[in-house]
């Protein structure tokens, strides 16, 4: 089994991670949305994208030990954390998207006042942030959806690209001999 995986499989079991993974962002960016300003949401928000990669990484040992006798290479790992990460991403996406486009069009403006706001209150972070902040929020007050949601599915594929042969190092198992 360790050499021959078979593919439909692999890619199958890959696509159900990611959708498991996408489903987290998904609820993490809810939270987010839901009210930033108050510290158990930012606390709970923190927490869902501090334990991503770590999900990620117990999906894809889930699958090495349940489809793979517990014996995978490193390119196989890391090929299955890519393919998860695509997965999340364009369900993300699509989340973001139905959202943003069909349900609140105002929420990230919304999100990023409510953020201003909270740092108006602290002057001496407000001084030091507060023009990249409001510029952040310009941009994003003047990009269309499809550009907002392609701007968070960019990011997020990159973040996976990186942390995709990090977590495969903790994944890999070789087999027993």
């Amino acid at each position: 089994m360790y050499n021959s995986i078979d593919r439909k499989l692999f890619n199958n079991e890959a696509m159900r991670s990611g959708t498991l993974l996408g489903l987290l962002w998904i609820a993490s960016y809810a939270v987010a949305l839901g009210d930033i300003t108050n510290p158990i949401y930012t606390m709970l928000f923190s927490a869902m994208n501090i334990a991503s990669p770590f999900y990620a990484g117990y999906l894809a040992a889930g699958f090495r030990k349940k489809h793979c006798n517990n014996s995978l290479r490193y390119i196989q790992a890391w090929y299955f954390l890519l393919i998860e990460y695509l997965c999340a991403s364009l369900l993300t996406a699509m989340a973001m998207f139905i959202y943003l486009h069909f349900i609140d069009s105002a929420a990230l403006s919304n999100f990023m006042n409510k953020i201003l706001d909270t740092l108006r209150a602290e002057p001496q972070i407000y001084s030091a942030m507060s023009g990249d902040i409001e510029q952040m929020s310009t941009i994003y007050a003047n990009m269309s959806t499809r550009d907002i949601v392609l701007n968070f599915a960019t990011s997020n594929l990159m973040n996976g690209s990186i942390l995709a042969p990090i977590i495969a190092l903790f994944v890999k198992r070789n087999p027993n001999k």
